[in-house]
């Protein structure tokens, strides 16, 4: 799967795919902060929202070793704890401008071997 995200086609399109959720789930209260943590922990929304935030953390992680930028993981781990800590997630926009950076930033930039490997 790895050398599959050396197209950065693919990376951008599973990163919207996957990010898409993240702007959806909270409207069933997947980040509450009216809900406490206990019953926050029975809410089949905010299992669905953390799924989500790690498979965007993994697919940065993968994009990133294929890229030689191995700390492009840091936005997705950071638009997690902005969505689902319950004081920082009334921040608004940080998750977008942390999505917006990976994106950006897995695209750009690339090495020659990849530009090679997409053109092939």
């Amino acid at each position: 799967m790895k050398e599959k995200l050396a197209g950065t086609t693919v990376f951008v399109l599973l990163y919207i795919v996957f990010m898409i959720p993240t702007y959806l789930l909270p409207y069933m209260g997947s980040n509450s902060t009216i809900i406490n943590a206990a019953s926050m922990l029975g809410n089949p929304f905010f299992w669905m929202h953390l799924l989500v935030m790690l498979l965007l953390v993994w697919l940065c992680w993968a994009r990133g070793s294929v890229v030689g930028k191995t700390w492009l993981v840091i936005f997705p781990i950071l638009a997690l704890v902005f969505d689902l800590v319950p004081v920082l997630n009334s921040i608004p926009f940080v998750p977008t401008v942390m999505h917006l950076l990976a994106i950006v930033l897995g695209v750009v930039g690339n090495t020659a071997s990849q530009t090679a490997t997409e053109n092939a």
